[in-house]
């Protein structure tokens, strides 16, 4: 599953009171996407992103990826199995004369709860694999 959006900063957004976006996701593992800077931007507009405290992206704490005409891949292993699943999305703008626009794309695997039948595991872990003698 993808789940995709794309975040408009004003401009005059400092780094001080940046723009926060939530992006709500699912149950599962994130398992990368991508960044897209169109053309414009010029190292004004400034992102990264964090879940609860922790910042994912970039990896390094206190960075933050200010790019101009380009597509980042990323590649992550994150499981999320307990709520909330969401990531912020941070961004602001330094530029005085114009609004920027960033896409955010995050790949997750969904994680499906199964369902077992406790006969079949209780028949596959017994000594006589379900041997019954008569």
């Amino acid at each position: 599953m993808d789940f995709l959006v794309n975040i408009s900063t004003p401009k005059k957004t400092l780094e001080g009171s940046p723009l926060i976006t939530k992006l709500r996701l699912t149950r599962g593992r994130l398992t990368g996407g991508f960044l897209y800077f169109p053309s414009g931007p010029a190292g004004a507009l400034c992102f990264y992103a964090r879940m609860g405290v922790h910042q994912i992206l970039p990896f390094n704490t206190g960075q933050n990826f200010r790019l101009d005409d380009c597509v980042v891949p990323f590649t992550l292993g994150i499981d999320l199995v307990e709520p909330p699943f969401s990531i912020d999305c941070v961004t602001w703008n330094n530029s005085t004369l114009y609004d920027h626009v960033l896409s955010v794309c995050f790949s997750l695997d969904p994680l499906v709860k199964k369902k077992y039948d406790l006969d079949s595991i209780a028949k596959a872990f017994s000594a006589t694999s379900g041997y019954k003698k008569s």
